[in-house]
């Protein structure tokens, strides 16, 4: 039986992942997109390029980080998943199934562009200075998404999910402007070699640290009511 509930419980994730599908193609792609403008600068005639590229690359990620826990929420809200009752899953596995695909749906996307932009950074002539600043970015936009989803499943409110996301997004331009002035990160981007600073690195500990704790929020507390549905 243990089995049969696991084998269902992937199912269920199969089934969102294949409903999220073009959610993530599209980020994909618009990311992609966008870090292919990051690449264009003054010596193109596009002086705006690696600006705009950024600001759309950003923008793209941050849609999805919302778009995600938003649908989670209104699955629930419109009942659309009733059908589940009739499974043989517990709330538990049933919550676990939630999470997790929402969770495989942002990070498919966000790890290739990130890890591509790394990749192609780090193996093509071009200044490896910005590397720092761009790893600790989106890993800020993982924070928010995993803070924006542990608020949605926890709270199951609509004007808490409305609040975290304003909270989320207006983080975003303050935390730009503090690690635009972090040791390793200001003036640096232009320089053939990162550096990685004890500031980065704490910066990046902190943004682990917090995407795990909001996580295990996220995994736990549904999964203990009685009523995931």
């Amino acid at each position: 039986m243990t089995g049969s509930r696991g084998s269902l419980t992937a199912r269920l994730i199969a089934r969102d992942l294949h409903h999220y599908r073009w959610l993530i193609l599209g980020t994909a792609i618009a990311g992609a997109a966008s870090l292919v403008l990051t690449r264009f600068g003054d010596g193109d005639g596009i002086s705006t390029g690696p600006n705009v590229g950024f600001l759309l690359l950003l923008t793209t990620v941050i849609v999805l980080g919302v778009a995600l826990p938003m649908l989670v929420l209104k699955e629930h809200e419109t009942r659309s998943d009733l059908f589940v009752l009739s499974l043989p899953v517990s709330a538990a596995q049933y919550s676990f199934a939630k999470v997790a695909s929402a969770l495989a749906a942002f990070l498919l996307p966000w790890t290739a562009l990130t890890g591509g932009a790394v990749a192609v950074t780090a193996l093509s002539p071009a200044p490896d200075g910005s590397l720092p600043f761009f790893v600790a970015t989106m890993t800020f936009l993982l924070v928010n998404f995993c803070l924006l989803m542990a608020l949605t499943v926890i709270t199951r409110s609509e004007p808490a999910a409305i609040a975290g996301i304003l909270l989320t997004n207006f983080s975003v331009t303050i935390f730009l402007s503090r690690l635009a002035r972090l040791t390793g990160v200001a003036g640096r981007s232009k320089e053939a070699v990162a550096t990685w600073t004890p500031e980065i690195l704490t910066v990046l500990a902190v943004e682990v640290a917090l995407i795990l704790l909001s996580l295990a929020l996220a995994f736990y507390v549904p999964s203990r009511r009685r009523d995931a549905f």
